[in-house]
Order: structure tokens, then C-alpha cells, then sequence
């Protein structure tokens, strides 16, 4: 809770200063959360702010902080739930082709960046701070790989998530590993999920996979008393 009252009180302060040089006043709230791409390597990540130029709250990745902050050879990675394969594209010296600068990335959707130069590099999320009282985020079943993320910009242990608690016995979840470059996880068994899954604390900006039987939607509950 600490982090979080951290983090709205640097959001409230960004408001100010937007409105300010706008010379509006606004309610909205902005923050941001950084993700670190190791040099030569992938990184998963997720935006989990609105739009506040969109009606909806949406993105285009090209519109996001992300897209700006990745160089000229990085590349961008989305999960496609029908093929259940990865599409994207590298950034080039014009930037990101009409496919990856259009894609629109929903909330609670995470994607994969990867870091082709050779140097560690910082990727900002930044937006609104949502005030909905829950956000949606579908997943699929028949046994298809969901690639799935907190739409909150708050660090939650995967246990305590209402994903983890609707998942039913047999599901799965896989956690990415950055230094790894790999995927860990296991299944929820009649006891519920084991200590390294449940305690796993899922990082604001970070997503993960998860495998079921039946389709859903995590019902994600706002997780701060704001506004």
C-alpha cells in the first residue's frame, strides 16, 4: 500500500504540471512505471494507464511511451490467440511499420520488446491512472495460451489475484524469466497453486501466460480508493 499512495501522489503531481502547461484544469491523474530490457534480450511488458486522448482509453502501441523508448533495431512482439504464435517486427530508421504502430493494445494485454543493442535499457508505461472500478481482461480456453496482465499500475502477488482464485484446478500459469530467457511456472492442483506461483509478485508493467480449459475474463477489482 505504501508503494501505491507512492505512486498516485507522483501521479497527482504530474496532473498539475500538464494542466498547468496546457492551461487547463484537470482531474486526471498520470504516473508512469519503468521496465529495465536487458542488453540483447526479451523483456515482457504491458501499459497500464488509459489514453487520455483516446474515448475509450486505448493505445496504439505507437502512441505508447514504450514505442518511443525503444531504438532503431529493437522489435516488438504480440500474441496472436487464434494462430497462438508471435507477430511483429523490428523499429527502423523510419520507425515502426503500419502494423505494429496500429496494433491496439487492450487492457490487461502484455507483449513481448526485445533490446537488440548492448546496453541495458529503461521502457516508461505512462498514461491516466485508471479510476474504473474494474477492468476485463478475456482469456481463452480449450487448453490455448493466454498472454494476460494486471490493467492496475500496482505490483500484486499472483496469488491474491482474482485470476488466480477463478483459474480451476489444472490450470496453468507460466512467469517470464528475463535472465533466463525462459518461462517458469506449474499447475494448480486440488490444493490450489503452489508457494512459488502464488507468491510470485507480478510487477506493474509485467504480464504472464496462463492455460485453461474454459474461456473467461479476469475481472480485475481497482485496487486503490482513487478517486
Amino acid at each position: 500500500m505504501k508503494k501505491l499512495m507512492s505512486l498516485v501522489a507522483l501521479a497527482v503531481v504530474g496532473s498539475v504540471v500538464a494542466a498547468s502547461a496546457q492551461e487547463v484544469l484537470s482531474a486526471n491523474a498520470v504516473g508512469y512505471v519503468k521496465r529495465t530490457v536487458p542488453a540483447g534480450k526479451l523483456q515482457i511488458v504491458s501499459v497500464p494507464f488509459d489514453n487520455i486522448a483516446s474515448e475509450d482509453g486505448s493505445y496504439k502501441f505507437g502512441e505508447t511511451q514504450i514505442a518511443n523508448d525503444l531504438p532503431q533495431g529493437s522489435e516488438v512482439m504480440f500474441w496472436n490467440d487464434a494462430s497462438q504464435g508471435w507477430s511483429g517486427g523490428a523499429k527502423s530508421a523510419k520507425g515502426w511499420s503500419a502494423g505494429q504502430a496500429n496494433h491496439v493494445v487492450l487492457p490487461g494485454e502484455a507483449f513481448f520488446v526485445r533490446n537488440n543493442s548492448s546496453a541495458d535499457l529503461e521502457v516508461t508505461a505512462a498514461g491516466e491512472v485508471p479510476s474504473d472500478a474494474t477492468l476485463t481482461r478475456a482469456y481463452n480456453g480449450g487448453k490455448a495460451l493466454s498472454i494476460v496482465s494486471a490493467p492496475y499500475p500496482v505490483d500484486v502477488r499472483f496469488g491474491d489475484t482474482e485470476i488466480a482464485n477463478a483459474l480451476p484446478q489444472g490450470a496453468e500459469v507460466m512467469f517470464w524469466n528475463d535472465a533466463s530467457q525462459g518461462w517458469s511456472g506449474g499447475a494448480k492442483s486440488a490444493k490450489g497453486w503452489s508457494a512459488g506461483q502464488a507468491n510470485k509478485i507480478v510487477a506493474a508493467g509485467e504480464g504472464f501466460f496462463i492455460r485453461t480449459t474454459g474461456e473467461g475474463a479476469w475481472e480485475a477489482a481497482k485496487p486503490y480508493t482513487w478517486p
